[in-house]
């Protein structure tokens, strides 16, 4: 029976195995009697019997990249784009978290001993213009990473504006995306997005332009690894649809995937911070604002510290609202209403209310982020103006002033 190992830090956690297609997962008996056994997931909790197909999908599913790209990846692969376990087993060395899954007669690189390849510019060039073509740079000798996500990317690490490809399970540090033809300037979209989060106070994951033969692609550093004594190294990490258990194929909460008021309550389960509640208010006021339409569940995570939960810093914020071919309308919807037209404030506190948030509590975080962002937008479109111009930029502003007056009412 073909069988993955599964490692979370290093450290062989379990087995992933593909019985005729029916996959299960098991954890390692040793491991599960360890002293201080971190489960792989929130929704798989240690445990002796075998977790069976159904139980482990939405969290594994969530590791490989969404339908669009993950079909190219299985015609290259020749293997069915539902088979998980045969794209887990082609770039499944060094996936989101701290996750990583081998053949049996491979094992992760010595945390010590790490293998990186750098790329000329010509070779970096290469890659970042084919992804369309092979996707996550699938086929490169030694290089199996998986990125989740709808767009085409190539998780590596940056070093002073060079590309370096991390082999045989080194961790990546970095994601590099290129612009999306159908969407103009969104390489200068998310950055925007990404530098105003941080100066409304927001956490976010650090950013930059890489620019590689001229052209312009956004940079990304993983919030998920750390520089420990001169090395990377992993934080484990789950987005909401892997904690909550729901198939990546359902996100939206319109196709019956998670809302707001369901990932409040996960939050609540999980026992995290008061502030991390307050520092999700925000980023859910933050991607009304900018008019972040693609805030699903998936693109919120937790990250995980000595044990305990987290919220992870923002990432993927992106302006939808400016491109005219996409639906003006919530991934999760603020008390009933998903088109972003008819959000207000009364809305907003009545979704609060739902989640078991006070109207006083709703009403300072509005107030605060409305006050910051309102400062924010010209100091921020000024400074990044001077080194990366956009049109975009005006145009997110506009959107931002539209539904400002929107909460105001």
């Amino acid at each position: 029976m073909p069988t993955l190992n599964v490692y979370l830090h290093g450290r062989k956690v379990g087995t992933l195995d593909s019985d005729n297609g029916r996959l299960s997962f098991r954890y390692d008996q040793e491991y599960s009697m360890s002293a201080t056994p971190e489960p792989l997931s929130f929704s798989l909790p240690i445990r002796k019997e075998a977790f069976p197909e159904e139980a482990i999908v939405p969290f594994f599913s969530n590791l490989l990249p969404d339908e669009g790209v993950r079909i190219r990846i299985a015609e290259i692969l020749g293997v069915s784009p539902d088979n998980i376990f045969g794209l887990l087993q082609a770039i499944g060395e060094d996936c989101a978290g701290a996750v990583a899954l081998f053949t049996p007669e491979k094992t992760p690189v010595e945390q010590g001993r790490p293998l990186y390849r750098p790329l000329s510019e010509d070779e970096a060039d290469d890659v970042l213009t084919h992804l369309a073509e092979r996707p996550l740079n699938i086929g490169a000798k030694d290089f199996h990473i998986s990125g989740a996500g709808a767009q085409d990317k190539l998780v590596a690490c940056v070093e002073k504006g060079r590309v370096l490809l991390p082999l045989n399970g080194t961790p990546s540090t970095h994601i590099i995306k290129p612009g999306i033809e159908r969407f103009p300037e969104s390489v200068f979209n998310e950055y925007f997005c990404m530098k105003l989060a941080k100066a409304c106070g927001l956490r976010v994951a650090e950013c930059d332009i890489l620019e590689i033969k001229g052209i312009p692609y956004y940079v990304v550093e993983r919030y998920d690894r750390e520089k420990v004594d001169g090395f990377w190294r992993r934080l484990h990490q789950e987005d909401f649809c892997q904690l909550l258990g729901v198939d990546p194929k359902i996100k939206y909460e319109s196709e019956g995937g998670p809302g707001l008021i369901r990932c409040f309550d996960l939050m609540r389960r999980m026992e995290l911070s008061a502030a991390d509640t307050i520092a999700f208010l925000d980023q859910i006021i933050f991607c009304f604002l900018v008019g972040n339409g693609d805030a699903h569940a998936k693109n919120f995570s937790v990250i995980y510290r000595n044990g305990r939960a987290e919220l992870a810093p923002a990432y993927d914020l992106l302006s939808t609202t400016v491109y005219p071919n996409l639906v003006a309308k919530l991934a999760m919807k603020i008390e009933k209403e998903y088109n972003f037209r008819w959000i207000t404030h009364g809305k907003f506190v009545r979704m609060g209310q739902k989640a078991g948030i006070s109207e006083k509590v709703i009403d300072l975080e509005l107030a605060k982020i409305t006050k910051r962002i309102t400062t924010a937008v010209p100091k921020v479109k000024l400074n990044l103006s001077k080194r990366h111009p956009a049109d975009v930029y005006g145009k997110i502003q506009s959107g931002i002033e539209l539904r400002l007056a929107q909460l105001s009412v």
